[in-house]
């Protein structure tokens, strides 16, 4: 192969022969360095090397983009780490998984909301969009600039404390009648710091970082908010509903969603986006699919109170001036139609307010299911089953409400003491 000392005018003038797809040209100066030229008129620069019975060809840029002289000091730099042992391809895939790993935290958590899914394909969009949600609004305003590679357990540490204290709570108006409001606490903390955790064991399995620093860190124990209804309570609770909706004070619609999650324990999303496909009235039951439940496929069974209040809005179908296709699709249709009414939040608090609730939450409905499940003799194992737990330790929350045999226990040691003492 020719070789002389390429310089501008050299390379310029250098070009592929008509019959060839490409054509070589060596350096006199640097060994393995050279100009290929191409039957398209582009030029690239490469270095060729050879260490230990290992050989291999570097592209080191393309003619216009770099200079000759820059190539040169590339090439020059290539055989600097051939001489210090190196083998240049395993340098520059070095070089490589150094530039991934040099990833922000901001760009791994966008890149694992993104790309992470493949990973966990079982994972529903509500859950990727409330681990997109804590990320974005708690652990990014806080640790999106640092490198992820070098998080310790101290800054997530500092990181959970500053959410617990409020640093990233916000109050934003983002429209003429919206706002965004991000809440902080110990339970926002607690939440945040498990999204990043999984966002870093991602981390590790695609090498953008060693460890997960999330792991160890004592997060706050979550409160347990457990509230039930009394029968008084819900009583007054139906009879107020039905008199609330009759005066146009709450929408129909919200009334029978919030009877719905008393009668059936049901979660809120499996109410409010009731599809009519997932009723099964021959068989008294609801069927949702892995993506429509939290814990996978479930069963909810109807009692015969959630199966009338079902069975009029189904009558009321052929009335209703919604969007034929949207009626056919949800039970609480929205009235623009295609998709399912939003707003029971400010809906319950509306009744809420009126019932003298205060201190229930919606999801404290399907607590009060299973309350009254125990109270009725049900055992855990049932209850479980109508609430669609997929672990024991979530129903024995609700042991305590079968202690009447202990309480019977009680009584009879009072009694036993009663009658020793006459």
């Amino acid at each position: 192969m020719p070789k002389v000392r390429l310089t501008k005018r050299v390379v310029d003038a250098f070009s592929c022969p008509p019959d060839s797809a490409r054509a070589t040209l060596f350096d006199a100066e640097v060994i393995g360095f050279s100009v290929e030229a191409m039957r398209t008129g582009r030029k690239f620069f490469r270095f060729q090397w050879k260490r230990r019975g290992k050989q291999g060809l570097e592209t080191i840029g393309e003619y216009g983009c770099m200079t000759v002289e820059q190539a040169r000091a590339r090439a020059i730099a290539l055989r600097g780490k051939l001489y210090d042992g190196q083998n240049p391809t395993e340098a520059r895939q070095a070089e490589a998984v150094a530039r991934a790993r040099a990833i922000t935290v901001s760009e791994l958590i966008e890149k694992w909301l993104v790309d992470g899914r493949a990973a966990a394909p079982s994972k529903r969009e509500s859950s990727w969009s409330t681990d997109a949600r804590k990320l974005r609004c708690h652990v990014a305003p806080l640790l999106g600039s640092r490198l992820a590679r070098e998080i310790t357990k101290a800054d997530v540490e500092m990181a959970q404390r500053q959410i617990s204290e409020g640093a990233t709570a916000r109050d934003v108006k983002t429209k003429p009648k919206g706002r965004s409001i991000v809440r902080g606490g110990q339970g926002a903390a607690r939440s945040a710091v498990m999204s990043l955790s999984a966002c870093f064991a991602w981390a590790i399995e695609r090498g953008f970082a060693d460890e997960n620093p999330c792991l160890r860190v004592k997060k706050p124990k979550p409160r347990k908010l457990e509230r039930f209804l009394s029968q008084s309570e819900a009583k007054t609770l139906f009879r107020l509903l039905e008199a609330m909706a009759a005066a146009g004070e709450v929408d129909a619609a919200f009334a029978d969603m919030i009877r719905l999650l008393l009668l059936t324990g049901a979660r809120k999303s499996e109410i409010q986006a009731l599809r009519w496909s997932e009723i099964d009235f021959e068989r008294h039951l609801i069927r949702l699919s892995r993506e429509r439940s939290k814990t996978g496929e479930k069963t909810i069974p109807l009692n015969t109170k959630a199966l009338s209040i079902l069975k009029v809005r189904r009558s009321m179908l052929g009335k209703s001036k919604v969007v034929v296709d949207a009626r056919r699709l949800h039970v609480f249709p929205s009235r623009a139609g295609g998709s399912y009414m939003v707003g029971l939040q400010k809906a319950w608090e509306r009744v809420r307010t009126r019932a003298d609730l205060g201190d229930v939450r919606i999801h404290d409905l399907r607590h009060s299911f299973a309350s009254f499940a125990a109270a009725n003799g049900a055992s855990l194992f049932l209850i479980g089953k109508a609430l669609g737990h997929s672990q024991s330790q979530t129903t024995e929350r609700y042991a305590h409400l079968r202690d009447d045999p202990l309480h019977a226990l009680a009584a009879g040691v009072g009694e036993a003491i009663d009658a020793v003492m006459d």
